[in-house]
């Protein structure tokens, strides 16, 4: 069978299984299509490099992405929370502003892929293996060069005369 005839088969015996699996995990119609949408490209990139795909391992690409998700909730909460404590504090208000601003011009002053890096893993809070995705490259990849564009920021920061310890505040 070619991989186009595995592929259709596929989805058409696991489409209703699989839809339903997603319903149970996902609130909201629009993030059930998603999660099922990106299991069968996950699995037409499977089938097509010569793996074998199951139901089970469609709804495990579902759980993998629910399980992404509240992660990547819990990351957002985590550093909302941060944020809100830091904007109670009326002294530090403006040297945070001020800070930002500089943390925004650096970042600014990457190159776009490092920068894109940064916003994606730092910023949104998405796993490495959802970037790794989006990239079409390996996790470790995602790492390593996620390593390299902290490591281009922090050199700008501290060209820049701007230094950043942890626990420490600004330092301009």
């Amino acid at each position: 069978m070619s991989p186009h005839e595995t592929y259709e088969t596929l989805v058409r015996t696991s489409s209703v299984a699989l839809m339903r699996h997603a319903e149970r995990l996902f609130p909201d119609e629009r993030d059930v299509e998603d999660a099922v949408a990106d299991a069968f490209e996950q699995a037409w990139r499977a089938i097509d490099g010569g793996g074998v795909v199951n139901l089970s391992w469609l709804m495990t690409c579902i759980d993998n992405r629910r399980r992404d998700r509240d992660k990547r909730e819990r990351t957002q909460e985590k550093y909302a929370g941060v944020l809100v404590n830091a904007a109670r504090d009326s002294a530090m208000r403006d040297e945070n502003v001020e800070l930002r601003v500089d943390l925004g011009r650096m970042l600014n002053m990457l190159p776009l892929p490092e920068r894109k890096l940064i916003e994606l893993l730092d910023l949104d809070g998405y796993t490495a293996g959802e970037v790794a995705g989006l990239l079409g490259i390996s996790q470790a990849a995602v790492r390593k060069r996620h390593q390299r564009a902290r490591e281009s920021l922090e050199a700008l920061l501290v060209a820049a005369g701007i230094g950043l310890k942890a626990g420490d505040d600004h330092v301009a």
